[in-house]
């Protein structure tokens, strides 16, 4: 009974990590990225809903991007004690 407990409650939290990281913060990161570079044309509309995976891999790539550049500043001017 406790391990069907368990299991329940490891995927209402999977079900809510999912929805919350891949489908609000990467979406919108994703979609905000790519409003600005096309200047406002994508996407909007149908093409917002169809294209849900693929604009939220492009939050990834605008977080792994920016997550380097930090990395690569940081490298490039160390702490000077």
């Amino acid at each position: 009974m406790q391990d069907e407990i368990t299991n329940g409650v490891v995927a209402v939290v999977k079900f809510i990590a999912y929805y919350i990281i891949w489908s609000f913060v990467l979406f919108n990161l994703g979609r905000v990225s790519l409003l600005l570079v096309t200047l406002g044309q994508y996407p909007r509309g149908h093409d917002a809903q169809r294209h849900v995976n693929q604009i939220s891999f492009v939050g990834i790539f605008v977080l792994v991007l920016a997550w380097s550049a930090v990395a690569v500043y940081n490298n490039t001017h160390g702490i000077q004690v």
